[in-house]
């Protein structure tokens, strides 16, 4: 895909990764619809960007699939067209065991990653239908391979969902003409990874190493971004399942992570995190006499 001209949908695009996408796609001369939750954010980076050719937003909460669906609307009204449509937003709690946070934060972890992928899918391929091509993209990550995910198990099991999901819809739209990319970024240099404080004592050994984990493993988001662009203009295949954190580029980052445990003098420096107390279901205790 020669992407000069597409039109190509992010969500979660006023910061981060989505961000980084954004810029990587105009660079090669993209047009791009940029989203997020408040729509002060997408103007100011609408501005930022300073392309009003190239360049239009829309605030929006993915997990409500009328904000999605005017989003498209949106993009269809500026561009005439969706090429390629970004499922990025999302949003992971801060470390903690599985089961130390409250029902209500795993709800909104899940209609944010979960629902708010199916919103987006959904929009797409209304628009994508009728002609037949266009491409969606969704974001897979630790607990995409089913793999245990501490110390963000609720984050993996969401991860774990998109790539079943993605999968699923692979399968089921295969003779569409639409592709399919879930797509690993692996770990990245944003807030979403900027860890002050963990909930409850489940994994408090586990952050132990999590200074030197983000040191040897992680990359700024310009990496993965640029990436993404790459493997949009060279994939010609319905379905690809693509990590970046692969091949050479992965046994450089664990040789790294293995040197610093056994240098200490080239370990970051330990990290002190505040720990919140852990949910604790209201039911009542029968064991007590």
């Amino acid at each position: 895909m020669n992407l000069k001209n597409k039109v190509i949908v992010i969500t979660g695009s006023t910061r981060g990764f989505g961000h980084a996408i954004a810029e990587a796609m105009l660079a090669v001369g993209a047009r791009v619809i940029i989203s997020g939750r408040k729509q002060a954010d997408v103007d100011r980076v609408v501005a930022e960007l300073n392309k009003p050719d190239q360049v239009s937003g829309l605030a929006c909460d993915v997990s409500v699939a009328e904000d999605v669906y005017a989003l498209a609307r949106h993009a269809i009204q500026q561009f005439g067209q969706i090429d390629v449509w970004v499922n990025n937003a999302g949003i992971t709690p801060t470390a903690g065991g599985i089961l130390d946070f409250a029902p209500e934060v795993a709800e909104q972890t899940f209609k944010v990653n979960c629902v708010g992928t199916i919103n987006g899918t959904q929009a797409a391929l209304h628009y994508m239908k009728p002609a037949r091509r266009g491409t969606i993209v969704s974001m897979y990550g630790r607990g995409s391979d089913l793999r245990a995910a501490t110390p963000s198990g609720l984050y993996g099991a969401t991860k774990a969902w998109i790539t079943s999901f993605t999968r699923t819809m692979a399968s089921e739209y295969a003779d569409l003409g639409v592709q399919f990319i879930g797509f690993s970024p692996g770990m990245m240099f944003t807030d979403m990874l900027d860890v002050q404080e963990i909930v409850g004592e489940q994994i408090a050994g586990t952050m132990k190493n999590f200074p030197m984990a983000l040191q040897a493993l992680g990359n700024p988001p310009e990496v993965p971004a640029r990436e993404l662009v790459r493997l949009l203009e060279t994939n010609e295949k319905p379905f690809v399942e693509y990590k970046l954190m692969r091949g050479l580029r992965l046994m450089k980052m664990m040789a790294s992570f293995a040197w610093m445990g056994m240098n200490k003098k080239a370990r970051p420096a330990a990290q002190e995190f505040k720990i919140l107390p852990p949910f604790v279901a209201p039911v009542e205790d029968l064991t007590q006499d």
